[in-house]
């Protein structure tokens, strides 16, 4: 009986999975004209890293305040991403077409490097830009930065991401259990990464406390 009290582990667990649930419905509601895609994915993050580390009770007040906050930089980014996406497809439909026996090694190494490169910041700068108060340069070169240190866990959330889709195909049935399983799994996995990193970039990004003005006297006297 104790499992189904409201703070036992179990019901924490599933709290935040049909949290989590209904945050992927209102994302993707607002990624239907696409070009709010970037904003969508930025409010998305926000709320979400709150919801694993269970600060966040509530998710449209938050979401919507993210969406709003984040939109005109988180837009600016979304459309360069879009461009590099698009060239990217270009790309390998030019492979697929050409027959990958008869492409270069070389660029065939480049596009894939490139791609998995386009995909691990697709993956950390709408957070970054959602968390931290940045330029849309710094948000890249952060983002650059944040996947080459988590290179390996970025990685294995993109495996999954790949398995999802190979699922998706394999159990076509089952389509729809499987899109609200994967996303939940790369969801929770993401925001697990981001938050240990997001530690590291908050000595950064964030502004000093009052403890650090009290332990740098010396620069208060000398204004």
């Amino acid at each position: 009986m104790n499992l189904l009290r409201f703070d036992s582990p179990l019901m924490q667990f599933l709290n935040t999975v049909f949290d989590l649930i209904i945050l992927n419905v209102l994302c993707t509601i607002c990624c239907l004209p696409i070009i709010t895609i970037g904003p969508a994915l930025a409010a998305k993050y926000d709320v979400a890293m709150r919801i694993v580390r269970r600060e966040e009770p509530v998710i449209f007040r938050p979401y919507f305040k993210a969406f709003k906050e984040n939109f005109k930089q988180a837009t600016i980014i979304w459309m360069i991403l879009l461009g590099v996406c698009a060239l990217l497809c270009i790309d390998w439909s030019w492979m697929i077409d050409t027959g990958f026996s008869n492409v270069p090694t070389v660029y065939f190494v480049a596009a894939s490097f490139l791609t998995l490169v386009v995909l691990f910041i697709i993956m950390t700068i709408f957070p970054i830009i959602a968390r931290f108060e940045v330029t849309i340069k710094d948000a890249f070169k952060t983002a650059v930065l944040f996947s080459i240190v988590y290179f390996i866990g970025l990685l294995s959330v993109a495996m999954i991401m790949l398995f999802s889709v190979y699922l998706s195909i394999k159990y076509i049935r089952y389509l729809p259990a499987v899109i609200v399983f994967s996303h939940l799994v790369v969801e929770f996995c993401l925001c697990l990464i981001l938050l240990r990193g997001f530690k590291k970039l908050e000595e950064r990004f964030v502004e000093p406390s009052e403890d650090d003005s009290e332990n740098h006297p010396q620069e208060e006297a000398g204004e």
